[in-house]
């Protein structure tokens, strides 16, 4: 049997003596077809890890941490096996004690083995993990001299979780945008200033200009604020220093009006813990309508016209970020959506990594942005964006 296996190499386990063989334990695990037997396996790698970490035996320790590890995971791919029977037919097999895979209910089985519904979801998760994704976490946690914890792997479960989703968002977008192929994200290397009588009225401004810790640029959104149609709207990104909101709010708008102000909230900021205030999470976004705009589009179900929109900002610890300020796809979208109609101008005059005139041409507006970094400009053409000369 695979626990007397086991028995055999953990339970005489003694200080130090390094009785415990770890191919022969793994072989034991394997061996397991029963959701008690991996159970009462789990139950046992706990007790002699306890007792490890009191001995202050770190290398037994974290060999244990791997094997509790590796006993969730048998107890996922067993319990995930388990037929869900007819509950009539449940009480005679239950009766007759057999809880190998396929035979019995698998409500019937967790019960016996003394496992909730709770913990067998998360030993199935572990078991969902492709084996070769699995080992490299225990692998990365080695190479870093630390043991191996279900947090490790939920990290990389979350993380892959997001990647499937990110990509099938993707070619959900991807798919939906196919009748708006034909329109491409136009970007410039240059000042604002320089081009803006340049360029055609704007349907919609959306600006994200530079911290004031790198310049005021009151003048530059003044400017692209006066190219903004009479019935055209605007949403201007600012930081929550208070020397900056209290220039952008006393600046000249021309004839766009500032209605209102509104919050991007994320809480994933990487921000080390300020002493004499609190930790900024949160961006100011400065609203203008002309004074012919029409009424704010109302395409969801009403929470994308909430004054405080909470999405996080875009992660490189979890995703790909293009750019270390970069906004939100969805929040982006969000704004056009409510500010725009098909065919529109929205024009960037900080277009940064692209994300709104990519955006905005994915929703089937004309999109046009400049930047005066050079590298900005080569991320949106990687990105999909044109340069125009």
């Amino acid at each position: 049997m695979a626990d007397l296996a086991l028995h055999r190499e953990v339970g005489a386990y003694q200080p130090k003596t390094g009785l415990i063989r770890y191919e022969a334990a793994r072989h034991a695990l394997q061996e397991c077809v029963r959701v008690d037997e991996a159970k009462n396996i789990l139950d046992k790698v706990e007790a002699l890890r306890v007792y490890a970490h009191q001995q202050q035996d770190t290398e037994m320790e974290f060999w244990l941490c791997e094997m509790k590890l590796r006993a969730r995971r048998k107890i996922g791919e067993i319990s995930k096996s388990l037929e869900t029977i007819k509950p009539q037919d449940s009480g005679a097999m239950a009766h007759s004690g057999s809880t190998t895979a396929g035979t019995t209910s698998k409500k019937a089985a967790l019960e016996e083995a003394g496992l909730s519904k709770n913990v067998a979801n998360r030993c199935e998760h572990i078991a969902d993990i492709p084996e070769e994704e699995f080992e490299s976490v225990i692998d990365a946690a080695k190479d870093k001299g630390k043991p191996v914890t279900y947090s490790d792997v939920e990290s990389a479960v979350k993380k892959k979780r997001n990647q499937n989703e990110r990509k099938q968002k993707e070619a959900d977008e991807a798919k939906k945008s196919q009748k708006y192929s034909g329109i491409k994200a136009r970007v410039l290397v240059g000042d604002c200033l320089d081009i803006i009588n340049d360029i055609a009225p704007v349907d919609l401004l959306i600006a994200d200009p530079p911290y004031f810790t790198d310049g005021d640029f009151t003048v530059h959104i003044s400017a692209c604020l006066r190219r903004v149609k009479r019935n055209g709207q605007a949403y201007v990104f600012t930081g929550a220093n208070p020397i900056e909101v209290a220039a952008y709010l006393a600046m000249d708008s021309g004839h766009m009006e500032l209605v209102q102000l509104l919050v991007w909230n994320y809480n994933n900021t990487g921000q080390r813990q300020p002493n004499e205030r609190y930790t900024s999470n949160y961006q100011l976004v400065l609203y203008y309508r002309g004074p012919d705009a029409p009424q704010i589009n109302k395409p969801a179900d009403g929470k994308e016209q909430y004054a405080c929109q909470t999405i996080n900002a875009p992660d490189a610890r979890i995703d790909y970020r293009y750019h270390k300020w970069q906004k939100p796809l969805d929040l982006i979208k969000r704004l056009i959506r409510n500010s725009s109609d098909e065919s529109g101008f929205v024009f960037d005059p900080f277009v940064g990594s692209g994300t709104t005139v990519l955006a905005a041409c994915s929703l089937g507006r004309e999109a046009f942005g400049c930047d005066t970094d050079q590298a900005a400009i080569q991320i949106c053409v990687e990105r999909g964006c044109v340069v125009e000369v």
